[in-house]
């Protein structure tokens, strides 16, 4: 046989025993077999370039052919067993969807009530002059239906503690009765009295005595 022809057939048995080794990797997580490595595939390329240049070529340029086809198998084996695995696709991280905003609260302006009425002398008796503030506050009770007061009574320092305090209490009593007949539930009310404890001017004058003499509404929380 021929110098050519046996140089193309190893060559092409290499050939076809190497284009195994450029089969893709159906494994991905097992290591390569020590013949499908690129540098030994590379070697391997080596030989096949070499024995076909060197079986192809004339006697006068036979180690040049071998080297060129050295240079070239190895090249073309490194190529042939190089592993063809597709790389895995990037895992992309999908944010949270955020979650939805709870409406606001709705927000309720509370009314702020501080009313007061003063009364004569020892007497729990609303006067007719009081009448349009107490009429101002049924209305303001009657526009906010959730609102709740407190009816405070108070007198000046003239007489016992303790008679005072009875005296501050029908004071409020009488206020909460007034705004009941203009139509505001009981239990919307509350009232105390707080006798002369808690003064808001002299009573050393009548004057002062007589702003003592008073009852208080407030908002009642």
């Amino acid at each position: 046989m021929k110098k050519s022809t046996t140089g193309l057939l190893l060559g092409s048995a290499l050939v076809v025993g190497l284009s195994g080794c450029a089969t893709p990797n159906t494994n991905p997580s097992s290591d390569r077999a020590w013949y499908q490595q690129p540098v030994v595939c590379g070697i391997a390329g080596g030989l096949i370039g070499g024995s076909i240049g060197y079986a192809t070529s004339g006697s006068s340029d036979e180690e040049e052919g071998a080297a060129t086809g050295t240079v070239a198998g190895a090249a073309i084996g490194a190529l042939l067993c190089a592993d063809r695995t597709p790389a895995p696709a990037p895992v992309v991280e999908r944010e949270p969807m955020p979650e939805p905003a709870p409406a606001p609260a709705p927000v309720f302006e509370p009314v702020v009530l501080d009313s007061e009425v003063t009364f004569a002398f020892d007497s729990s008796e609303i006067r007719p002059a009081a009448h349009r503030e107490l009429d101002q506050v049924a209305n303001t009770l009657r526009e906010n239906p959730e609102m709740r007061v407190r009816i405070e009574g108070h007198t000046d320092h003239i007489g016992s503690a303790e008679y005072n305090e009875g005296l501050s209490q029908r004071r409020a009593d009488s206020v909460r009765d007034f705004l009941v007949s203009r139509g505001i539930a009981a239990n919307r009310m509350t009232t105390v009295g707080y006798g002369e404890s808690r003064p808001v001017a002299t009573n050393e004058t009548d004057e002062g005595r007589a702003r003592n003499r008073r009852v208080e509404i407030v908002n009642w929380d």
